[in-house]
């Protein structure tokens, strides 16, 4: 599985890959600012947005359709929670077969 984390700098999201690395090494996980996402996104099976950028979701989900893309859990986010994150990524990349 292919993961695109997205936030305001790409910063944040950065710290949050190496967790969930751990948890899916099988997987390719990145992060990228918000102004890259649509550069690079055809290459991802799932693209999630950090909780500051929340308000681009219906943005986001537009422009990527129908690829599933999806705000990261806060308090995932916040204590940077790579299993949750990884099994968020994995329920969304399901729920589109």
């Amino acid at each position: 599985m292919k993961i695109l984390l997205v936030c305001s700098a790409g910063m944040s999201t950065s710290l949050l890959t190496n967790s969930m690395r751990k948890f899916a090494p099988d997987s390719t996980i990145d992060a990228v600012p918000y102004s890259e996402m649509n550069d690079v996104a055809d290459s991802y099976d799932v693209v999630l947005l950090g909780p500051q950028i929340r308000f681009r979701l219906k943005e986001a989900t537009e422009k990527l359709a129908p690829k599933p893309v999806a705000v990261v859990d806060m308090r995932a986010y916040g204590t940077m929670d790579g299993a949750t994150v990884v099994a968020q990524a994995k329920e969304l990349v399901g729920s589109q077969v």
